[in-house]
């Protein structure tokens, strides 16, 4: 399924209200359009050198502009901004972190980016490039020419890259994408919903495989216009022709969640199981969020069901695949009040692991799940 990830995850962030600019906060008088020449950094210290000047690039090399802060969130992605750097040895990239430079030049994973990194502490470079719809971590790509092609989240930027350098990245597309943002995030300032869907089933008719648009109509339905019927049928209309596309069910799942439709999401759940009965690891994935709910939304008969059916997979990649399925069932038998019934898991999970990093964990479990036994047994 195509998505608009190649060309950013701009809409993504539009369907939620929350992420807007708070009432009073500033909003910078100049950005950057996609299109625009851009200027030289201004940035003055480089914690991680050497500095880098935008104009002695210009017709050399793409530019990748990675704007970050001293944060979890902010750092999360600093291993796969460093791949990425390492796979596309032909661009410059810069680090534009938004700290002092004494903090920055201080943090223990500086080292982690493999190229020159400067302090934005007073984020100018930020508010020219950043747009309302823009949270950071981000990336910003500049071709060759100077021209500033795309921006978004680190993930997308590999494909942006890849086109670029074949000759094939759409900048008009790609332009045309962000207007079309724009006018969207327009109307949800105004809370002019219904103009928002309007131009979302404009462009989901131009391209009604887009997974982005899809996400963003199914969000605006369920959260904003409670509508989550509506939401649940814009996912059956896409699963007709994408029935083995996950993202879809999560979609569904969410809605259900969302609007506390408990009978619709252990059904989901059915149909989940029943597509992907041999992709273990996404069934643990689904399984691992039922049981990482909070107490008020735990529904244990779900995180069984979905633990049970990694556990049985008809077949698995490795011993240390099975081993770690295992581990999480025998979690989920223990949520369900059977420790009898964990431990006799855990006790197969520890014997798959043995000589894995996860071993010293399942036998944690298992021993742990031994002792709950053990005492359950001893109390009247």
């Amino acid at each position: 399924m195509k998505i608009f990830g190649k060309l950013g995850a701009a809409l993504t962030a539009v369907v939620i209200l929350t992420m807007l600019p708070a009432a009073g906060e500033a909003i910078p008088d100049r950005i950057l359009a996609t299109g625009e020449e851009v200027p030289e950094l201004t940035t003055r210290n480089w914690p991680q050198g050497p500095r880098v000047l935008l104009s002695e690039l210009k017709g050399k090399k793409p530019v990748v502009l990675f704007f970050w802060t001293i944060s979890r969130n902010g750092t999360a992605v600093f291993p796969q901004i460093a791949e990425l750097c390492r796979n596309h040895p032909e661009a410059q990239f810069i680090g534009i972190g938004i700290d002092s430079p004494d903090s920055i030049e201080k943090f223990y994973r500086l080292k982690e980016l493999p190229f020159p990194v400067a302090s934005d502490s007073e984020v100018a470079t930020m508010r020219l490039y950043l747009r309302e719809r823009d949270r950071i971590p981000m990336v910003a790509i500049i071709n060759a020419d100077g021209v500033l092609v795309w921006r978004g989240k680190v993930e997308h930027a590999g494909a942006v890259l890849e086109e670029l350098e074949a000759g094939k990245f759409d900048l008009a597309g790609s332009i045309e994408r962000e207007k079309f943002s724009d006018t969207v995030m327009a109307a949800m300032k105004e809370r002019d919903y219904s103009r928002v869907l309007e131009l979302l089933d404009e462009e989901l008719k131009k391209n009604p495989d887009n997974m982005e648009l899809i996400s963003l109509k199914v969000r605006l339905l369920s959260s904003v216009l409670n509508r989550p019927d509506d939401a649940l049928s814009a996912v059956e209309d896409v699963l007709t022709r994408h029935a083995d596309d996950a993202a879809l069910y999560e979609l569904a799942v969410n809605v259900c969640k969302e609007n506390a439709r408990w009978d619709e999401l252990s059904r989901w759940y059915d149909r989940l199981i029943a597509a992907f009965a041999n992709r273990p690891a996404l069934l643990l994935k689904f399984g691992r969020l039922e049981m990482n709910q909070p107490v008020e939304k735990l529904h244990p008969a779900n995180a069984y069901k979905l633990c049970r059916a990694a556990y049985s997979a008809p077949e698995f990649g490795s011993d240390r695949e099975k081993g770690v399925m295992a581990a999480e069932f025998a979690r989920a038998l223990y949520y369900c009040g059977r420790p009898d019934k964990a431990l006799e898991v855990a006790s197969e999970a520890v014997e798959l692991l043995r000589g894995t990093p996860e071993f010293e964990s399942a036998k944690a479990y298992e021993d742990y799940y031994r002792s709950v036994l053990e005492l359950s047994k001893s109390i009247e």
